[in-house]
């Protein structure tokens, strides 16, 4: 009986939302209107184009997931799809940049 009683406890217990650990990285529910978000990404892509060789800057195209984690700072960890622009480095404006149509170069 007290087997079948603990079973039942941890079954409903288990389904329950449980609280975050503190720490722990935490969907961003709206990363397009994220400050910090789109401030890292900028960042990121800067550092991007700065180590690639290719002649054409690159750009976000779409946020595929995002988390933010409160350490000693915010760490803000991203999966991007990245898409090569008609613009030549360097670019100052990305978001301006228009992306390739042509297959061959929209790698």
């Amino acid at each position: 009986l007290l087997a079948a009683v603990l079973l039942f406890v941890g079954v409903v217990l288990g389904g329950e939302d449980r609280p975050r650990l503190i720490g722990a990285p935490v969907d961003i529910a709206n990363a397009d209107n994220d400050e910090g978000l789109q401030r890292a990404l900028q960042f990121a892509m800067a550092e991007y184009n700065k180590a690639s060789n290719d002649m054409y800057s690159s750009r976000v195209v779409r946020i595929i997931s995002a988390k933010r984690q409160i350490v000693s700072g915010i760490k803000y960890i991203m999966k991007v799809e990245v898409g090569r622009t008609t613009c030549p480095k360097p670019a100052t404006d990305l978001q301006s940049c228009a992306f390739h149509d042509a297959p061959q170069m929209a790698k």
